[in-house]
């Protein structure tokens, strides 16, 4: 089966309809081109790009040795040092074809110049076309950054610190409430020794384990608490004027905090 066309010319085809069963599933069409050096003079449909090499003058009466034949469609052929292919980016720009720039890429003197990225985080660079540099955006950086930290600094609060009772450590947490809560209780066994009465209570932790606790147990669970979040907030403070803008992650937050809580506690 055989189906040529010739530019500027009418479509014809040559063909055995016996043989054509379905010409979009059983017979794959392919284009076979005609290149003399890079001027494309001819194009056929065939099946096999070997049927067409094998015998050229069968498909283009006009075929001459000097021709390539390729089932590549350049759309910017370039033959050079006996070779066809697609002209390069630069290439166009000398022959006046319109190119994309990326990111990055300026044209000077018919060149494609790349402009390296400045240091610095890549999610706050952006490439301005019209002025042709890398543009860092540092207040956007900064904010993003003081977010980050008070984000680590309420989820550090949030989840609390965990006490050793007895060999095991359970969870106390932080939120206003656990404070207050823990305030008042003082307050009421400070109250009851200044009347003479030892009084104990039962604390419960976050996992429901109870503690018996009086008034130096529960000064003792408060005092690490205060330390707790002292920590916390002086760890904020170290994040927001001894590094400069990056990446933090929880670990290397509660890294720091614990470092910092070991300082307090040791006076």
């Amino acid at each position: 089966m055989k189906i040529y066309t010739e530019s500027n010319s009418l479509l014809e085809i040559e063909y055995n309809k016996n043989s054509i069963k379905n010409l979009k599933g059983e017979i794959n069409m392919k284009t076979i081109n005609f290149y003399k050096k890079e001027k494309l003079v001819f194009s056929v449909y065939a099946e096999k790009i070997e049927d067409v090499e094998k015998s050229p003058i069968l498909y283009f009466q006009g075929y001459t040795q000097d021709m390539i034949i390729t089932d590549v469609t350049y759309q910017y052929p370039i033959y050079k040092d006996e070779i066809l292919r697609e002209m390069t980016r630069e290439e166009k720009l000398r022959a006046n074809i319109e190119i994309t720039l990326e990111d990055g890429e300026i044209i000077k003197d018919k060149r494609i110049i790349k402009v390296p990225k400045p240091q610095g985080n890549p999610k706050y660079l952006s490439w301005n076309r019209e002025k042709g540099l890398w543009l860092l955006d540092n207040e956007r950086e900064y904010q993003d950054y003081m977010n980050l930290i008070d984000d680590l600094k309420a989820k550090s609060l949030n989840y609390g610190f965990d006490y050793k009772v007895n060999g095991k450590e359970h969870r106390q947490r932080c939120r206003d409430k656990d404070i207050a809560y823990m305030v008042a209780n003082i307050v009421a066994l400070q109250t009851a020794k200044t009347l003479g009465i030892e009084k104990k209570i039962t604390w419960y932790f976050e996992d429901n384990v109870g503690m018996t606790a009086g008034l130096q147990e529960l000064g003792q669970l408060m005092l690490y608490g205060t330390t707790f979040v002292q920590s916390v907030y002086d760890t904020e403070n170290w994040f927001k004027t001894k590094v400069n803008p990056k990446e933090v992650t929880k670990a290397e937050f509660e890294s720091k905090r614990k470092e910092i809580h070991s300082k307090l506690a040791n006076g």
